[in-house]
């Protein structure tokens, strides 16, 4: 049988942006009986109705599901760590409907119509309409910055937009593709994990002479105007060839609504529904473009000793007090005159980066976990593959290991990490 018969016959003459053809595979005959077997087997499987569980894991999973089932109360999920609120419903309610008043608005519910014809449009001309679904709309929600300050008195939360358009998926292809091809040009230090931060660390000479200036970009998603990305597109063509069309894509995949308690809102200060949302296909992608560009533009102020992480950035310079400060004010008005606000420190010698502590006067670093995060892992009764439940040690020493800068420092940071282990059998 010719393998090939099972596959789309057009797969290999156009770019489908991994999209998949609705097509089935011809019949094959040979097959029939194999077919049929297999329905049959599946249909005399039998399932017992009762069942004596000595599983603990399993008993317990049954109990907090049974829990949750019963409870009046919603749980949300916090933003960066492991934990899980309750919040009354009401409660819920005002903090969702607060974070959505305050950067939407209602709008009319024909636009979403016109927001779809210009997405046929586009995938008709990649040749993509019988692959592209329609976006269906998605009510938002949040999640808690629990370790954000006074987290308990006054709760900040992210606002998630599950709705999106699948023309951001052929964006973020074509983003992901410029990134890569700017960055292998301009060795831009736009890091992508914790790994790219500890090489650039062990890099910088002279650590002892040098102190830390680190930056947040704040609701670096939403903050993203088109102008500013107009303009990052400007900056990336002088490395890499931009058409019109992929221009169209990326701006177009821009155009969104978020949805709420099933209306439709747009973005407040925006005239053509221009919104990197948090949740969309190439959000990551349209801010690692960003920031690129951003780093094109604060780079010089330190001679090359700058990073930058998704919305986190981090420096080092080797001046005097006075010096660095002016160095953060330069930045920060570099910032804010594209739109983008930020919280800068400076004259650190020792930070807190993604998961890592780093120390500038002994040039070590170390694991760092946020205060309020709980380490978890997969319990040993759970039904994961076995060769998964058998690595978990291996790899956990491995990544301690790797952002460990000495056999102390591994020893030091192991405890929390071992306890989860005995906890999870």
């Amino acid at each position: 049988m010719n393998a090939s018969l099972l596959h789309d016959t057009n797969s290999n003459e156009k770019e489908t942006y991994g999209f998949k053809s609705k097509r089935p595979p011809p019949h094959v005959s040979v097959l029939d009986e194999f077919e049929d077997n297999m329905l049959n087997m599946i249909q005399r499987v039998e399932f017992k109705t009762t069942c004596a569980v000595t599983n603990s894991l399993q008993v317990k999973l049954d109990k907090d599901v049974q829990e949750i089932r019963h409870d009046k109360n919603i749980y949300v999920k916090a933003d960066k760590t492991t934990n899980h609120y309750k919040a009354e419903p009401q409660d819920d309610l005002t903090l969702l409907q607060k974070n959505v008043t305050k950067a939407y608005k209602k709008t009319n519910k024909r636009i979403p119509d016109s927001i779809t014809a210009v997405d046929k449009k586009i995938a008709e001309s990649l040749k993509l309409e019988d692959r592209i679904e329609v976006s269906a709309s998605r009510d938002a929600f949040i999640t808690l910055k629990d370790h954000k300050p006074d987290f308990i008195n006054n709760p900040t939360c992210r606002l998630i937009n599950p709705t999106k358009s699948e023309i951001g998926i052929i964006s973020k292809h074509i983003l992901d593709s410029i990134n890569k091809e700017i960055i292998k040009v301009t060795k831009a230090n736009l890091w992508r994990s914790t790994s790219n931060v500890i090489e650039w660390f062990q890099a910088v000479p002279n650590k002892s002479q040098h102190a830390f200036i680190t930056f947040d970009v704040c609701d670096f998603y939403p903050s993203i105007s088109e102008q500013l990305l107009t303009k990052a597109l400007d900056y990336a063509s002088q490395f890499t060839d931009i058409t019109p069309q992929d221009r169209q894509i990326i701006t177009h995949a821009k155009k969104s609504l978020l949805y709420h308690q099933n209306t439709p809102w747009e973005k407040k200060n925006t005239s053509n529904l221009f919104d990197v949302t948090m949740g969309s296909y190439d959000g990551a992608e349209t801010c690692e473009l960003v920031g690129i560009y951003m780093l094109s533009l604060i780079t010089p102020k330190f001679k090359g000793q700058v990073g930058l992480y998704r919305d986190d950035g981090m420096a080092v310079c080797n001046a005097t007090a006075k010096k660095i400060e002016k160095t953060k004010q330069e930045v920060s008005e570099i910032f804010k005159s594209n739109g983008l606000k930020i919280t800068i420190e400076a004259n650190k010698k020792t930070i807190n980066f993604l998961d890592v502590t780093l120390d500038l006067p002994s040039g070590s670093f170390k694991p760092f976990m946020k205060p309020n995060n709980k380490v978890l892992y997969v319990h040993r009764q759970s039904n994961h593959p076995p060769a998964l439940l058998k690595n978990i040690p291996d790899n956990i020493n491995e990544r301690l290991t790797s952002i460990s800068s000495s056999q102390k420092v591994f020893d030091d940071a192991i405890p929390p990490y071992q306890k989860a282990l005995d906890e999870g059998g």
